[in-house]
């Protein structure tokens, strides 16, 4: 392989014009961390991967790359279909990339050059695009940022009025949207799992488009959203803004929260949460609970929830949260749902002009 003269490209250059790439890495690789809108040709599935990598360190390289081979054989008709109708949707070369711009991008570059499809191969990889954006992170660490954080309690459709002054062209930062994750403990449910590096690429991404802003809009998050972690200097940031403290009326949160999070679709993913809830609970509230499951009554779970658990744990922490932070609270509790939009940007407008 260290002979073939396979044409290759730096991120830089790549960067520069839409390029189709093909990520020839496995499944779980790709699914932890991938460039935006690649293609992933595995030439090993996970199995296989793990199969090869074993052979290499307790047999020989010799051994591993006789495995390999015979699994990439077996799959090149379908490698010549998938790639043969992505060049036809794409006039420029293909990119290939794996790992670190080593064996597995190069073979499949240079078995698609042998067949007249034009392919370069990624320099330095997935790993080249990582680093970019740990760069970036690092970068806008350094800017001073501005920003308009709206809290409250569970069930006061935070996202949701985000999610629409976003549509309003409002300078929105949506950290559970980028998370894949509504930061509960039922965060998750009907969800698209998202690793630590992707959910770092989307806010990168968000971060490039808000930089000019004189301000960012974003929700009061903790530092972790389910299994993501936030950069410390976004928590000061957050912790620096100006606060919009929501409250609203029992029946609308709860309404909101059977919408939000289907129990009836998602019922295996809710009873799992809701059994790992259960053990923070008094015992009173767990027996109501309980008694509540049995029957499928997911309002009175809700309710319950948000009386004797969410509530609670927010007023214990709040004393100190209004005491230290330029925080203003928001009745929306009288206010139709047409009424609350525009109240929001009233105010969120008001806390641009003191800024």
């Amino acid at each position: 392989m260290a002979d073939l003269n396979i044409p290759t490209i730096s991120l830089e250059q790549m960067r520069e014009k839409d390029y189709a790439v093909i990520d020839v890495r496995s499944p779980k690789e790709f699914a932890e961390f991938h460039l935006p809108d690649s293609y992933n040709f595995p030439l090993f599935t996970n199995e296989e991967r793990t199969e090869v990598g074993t052979a290499y360190k307790q047999v020989s390289p010799e051994e591993a790359k006789k495995i390999g081979m015979k699994y990439f054989s077996e799959k090149l008709p379908g490698f010549y279909e998938m790639f043969h109708q992505i060049q036809k949707r794409k006039k420029e070369p293909v990119i290939i990339a794996c790992a670190r711009g080593g064996m597995r991008s190069r073979t499949f570059a240079a078995l698609m050059n042998s067949l007249d499809f034009p392919a370069v191969q990624l320099e330095g990889g997935v790993r080249s695009f990582r680093y970019y954006v740990l760069e970036e992170l690092e970068r806008f660490s350094l800017k001073n940022w501005n920003a308009i954080v709206i809290g409250g309690n569970t069930g006061t459709r935070k996202t949701v009025w985000l999610e629409n002054l976003h549509e309003r062209g409002y300078p929105v930062l949506n950290l559970e949207q980028l998370a894949s994750h509504r930061g509960s403990i039922f965060g998750h449910i009907g969800m698209e799992k998202r690793s630590q590096k992707m959910f770092e690429q989307e806010l990168v991404k968000e971060l490039q488009r808000l930089e000019q802003e004189p301000y960012i809009l974003m929700e009061a998050e903790s530092k972790r959203i389910g299994p993501v972690i936030l950069p410390d200097w976004l928590q000061d940031v957050k912790e620096r803004g100006r606060f919009l403290e929501l409250e609203d009326n029992m029946e609308r949160r709860v309404r909101y929260l059977l919408e939000e999070y289907e129990p009836e679709v998602h019922a295996e993913a809710f009873y799992e949460a809701l059994n790992r809830l259960m053990r923070r609970l008094k015992p009173k509230t767990y027996q109501m609970i309980e008694k509540a499951a049995e029957r499928g009554d997911f309002y009175t779970i809700f309710r319950k929830l948000l009386e004797e658990y969410y509530d609670p744990s927010y007023r214990h922490k709040q004393p100190g949260y209004i005491e230290k932070k330029n925080l203003r609270m928001l009745d929306l509790s009288e206010l139709s749902d047409e009424e609350i939009l525009p109240y929001l940007i009233k105010e969120i407008n008001v806390e641009c002009k003191q800024g």
